[in-house]
């Protein structure tokens, strides 16, 4: 019964070891098949296209890429093209597909102009956190006027690099423009004093005061200017204190005449 036993473990022993024989060949070929693809022409990038790039150049992706063609395929990564991508302030995102044997496909994503902003007469588009996009002829349809006097730093850059404060709000406040479902539309965020930030409405100033509580705030001048208590008031809505929303109406204010200087 023991050499039968004995018989037995040396047979287990023998179809184990022939197993690691055969695993140690199939792994040497496959690591030879992948060292021989690596190194053939085969896998060779010849063909980089792109697909979702609206304002950045095809020309200028076609140029830059050319550095790509005759890489291997399946050692370009995301971080080979980052490099001329970034250079471009419209930007975003980028996925990289490969189409074998020798195809590169780039999907980019770029960023959305939400924001006009004027600076020495000329019309600049953001993005709804202030980075700088391209100057333009014409406003954008639809897009937040942001008024400051904020001094203008170059394209792919944020108009407030300091100021996250600011980057926060007029985020913030373009959100609820486009969530905003009433007819009463604040399309202006007045940044020039951060200690009263405005918005406007026809001929009225509307007074938001610090930027806490911007949506309730809002929905306060959308109330009172729905109910009709401005109609034919050209002054401000100062709704900086929500608990004691006040309406100046500058044409029932009495102008002081003017105290003449006696003459000797």
């Amino acid at each position: 019964m023991a050499l039968i036993e004995v018989k037995e473990r040396i047979r287990k022993k023998k179809r184990r070891r022939r197993k690691r024989i055969l695993l140690a060949i199939l792994i040497i070929v496959v690591l030879g098949l992948g060292l021989a693809i690596m190194k053939s022409s085969w896998l060779d990038t010849k063909l980089v296209t792109f697909t979702g790039n609206l304002k950045i150049p095809t020309a200028y992706l076609e140029k830059e890429s050319q550095k790509l063609k005759g890489e291997n395929l399946l050692l370009i990564s995301k971080k080979d093209v980052l490099p001329f991508l970034e250079q471009k302030a419209y930007f975003l995102d980028v996925k990289v597909h490969k189409k074998f044997p020798d195809k590169l496909i780039l999907e980019i994503t770029e960023k959305t102009p939400e924001i006009n902003y004027i600076s020495d007469g000329v019309i600049n588009l953001l993005t709804n956190e202030g980075v700088i996009l391209e100057t333009a002829t014409n406003l954008l349809e639809g897009g937040l006027m942001l008024l400051d006097e904020q001094s203008l730093p170059k394209e792919g850059k944020n108009l407030y690099p300091d100021e996250v404060n600011k980057q926060k709000l007029i985020q913030k406040f373009r959100e609820l423009q486009i969530r905003n479902e009433s007819d009463i539309i604040f399309d202006t965020l007045d940044l020039k004093n951060m200690t009263n930030i405005k918005t406007y409405y026809e001929d009225l100033e509307i007074w938001l005061g610090y930027p806490e509580d911007l949506k309730e705030k809002l929905n306060a001048a959308i109330n009172i200017i729905a109910e009709g208590q401005i109609m034919g008031v050209k002054g401000y809505v100062d709704v900086s204190y929500l608990d004691n929303p006040v309406v100046f109406d500058e044409s029932r204010v009495t102008p002081t005449e003017a105290i003449e200087t006696p003459t000797e």
